[in-house]
């Protein structure tokens, strides 16, 4: 017996149900919107039976086929129908869902731009996990641009009371970056985080980073990062220790205590915090040589004891150049010692030459004051060979190197 497959021809009158029904025309449309108004009306009704106020009561209800009448013309006096149609429980339900809020899209009004407190932002970019140590600096910056004050008190209460500093603290421990501080040596966030711990009193945690930054096991491809945050940390601490909050430079001081502590905290036979010292006191004895007319004289022991911390640093035209400006007993012999045997400059590295231009000069000025006419002459003789060796600009460099005092030309005479 042969079973024949069933034709496809067979099919013609099931697959037209498969296909999706082809677009309505306007009025069948609008039956099927008038159809499904309806059903749903049916449904509300229902679900929320219909009641009656008291006020309601005397006039007359109105039929249930009644359509609701959508109209977006403007209101006209109420009717009766109009009053009941109103009370209905369904358009009483309709029109508690169309008044949520949700529902409610007021057209887009161009706001007043208003800056945001930067510590609302700080905040928010610490909970979504957006901040980093450069976008921390910047907001260190944007809150002191806001402290306004006459003094200096007035200003480091205001970056005291504002609570920034604890802030970015807070977020460098538990961001794990406290732990891994080498990874701040770019980002600029210790020049601008010092000031507001000194003020906020937190000067204690800098140090500790100090202590961590230069007693960490030297490691091959970090000793670099380690030693650039920890030269920027210290470099913070110093020039926060002899400038006032408005920027006025004032007594070393403070600076010369903080390289005492340094000293004592940072192992010498580590090579990362030795290098890093050996830069920073570098950088304070130009500030206590080169700037020393722009200060205020320091404490004599004080002094006294940062030369003596230098001296196994075997850095000779500084220590010579320090003699000079003892705050009590100043002495030129070292001075003129190391010119006479630096006589050919041009065997100096240009940084090197650059110095002993300083030195020479308040050498000149020192040997006048003694009345050595003999070794004044030398000395004039001794710039002028140098000079031909420097360019114009040596007196401008980059107050960030510690060397940015406009010494007078004049002196060169």
């Amino acid at each position: 017996m042969v079973v024949r497959t069933t034709s496809l021809n067979s099919l013609k009158n099931f697959l037209p149900k498969v296909h999706q029904p082809l677009p309505l025309s306007r009025r069948e449309s609008q039956q099927l919107l008038e159809s499904i108004t309806t059903s749903f009306r049916k449904n509300l009704d229902q679900e929320h039976p219909w009641e009656h106020s008291d006020e309601s009561a005397s006039h007359p209800s109105a039929p249930p086929s009644r359509k609701p009448i959508l109209s977006t013309s403007f209101p006209t006096p109420p009717t009766t129908s109009d009053t009941i149609n109103r009370q209905r429980p369904t358009d009483r339900h309709l029109r508690a869902i169309l008044s949520n809020p949700l529902f409610a899209h007021e057209e887009n009004k161009k706001r007043p731009t208003t800056s945001r407190d930067p510590l609302d932002v700080f905040d928010s970019a610490v909970s979504r996990g957006l901040m980093t140590p450069r976008r921390a600096a910047g907001f260190l910056a944007k809150v002191r641009s806001q402290i306004a004050g006459e003094s200096a008190e007035d200003i480091r209460k205001g970056m005291a009371d504002s609570g920034a500093g604890l802030r970015v603290v807070q977020w460098l421990r538990s961001s794990g970056l406290e732990k891994d501080l080498h990874l701040l040596s770019d980002s600029g966030l210790f020049g601008a985080l010092v000031p507001f711990m000194y003020a906020e009193g937190l000067e204690e945690v800098a140090w500790s980073w100090v202590q961590n930054l230069g007693t960490q096991n030297e490691t091959e491809g970090v000793n670099q990062s380690r030693f650039f945050a920890l030269t920027t940390l210290l470099y913070a601490i110093v020039k926060q220790t002899n400038t006032s909050t408005p920027g006025l430079k004032t007594s070393l001081d403070g600076s010369y205590e903080a390289i005492i502590r340094a000293n004592d905290i940072l192992p010498r036979e580590n090579q990362v915090a030795l290098k890093s010292f050996r830069n920073i006191w570098g950088g304070l004895s130009w500030a206590s040589t080169v700037f020393a007319t722009e200060r205020p004289k320091p404490s004599a022991p004080l002094f006294d004891s940062f030369v003596d911390i230098g001296r196994p640093l075997k850095m000779r035209l500084d220590m010579a150049h320090l003699e000079l400006h003892h705050p009590l007993t100043p002495n030129h012999s070292a001075a003129v010692q190391f010119m006479h045997h630096n006589v050919n400059s041009v065997d100096l590295r240009p940084t090197t030459r650059r110095r002993l231009v300083y030195l020479a000069l308040d050498a000149a000025d020192r040997l006048k004051e003694v009345g050595d006419v003999d070794e004044v002459s030398w000395v004039e003789r001794f710039l002028t060979r140098i000079g031909n060796d420097l360019n114009a600009g040596i007196f401008n460099a980059l107050e960030k190197d510690l060397i940015a005092s406009e010494l007078p030309i004049y002196r060169m005479d």
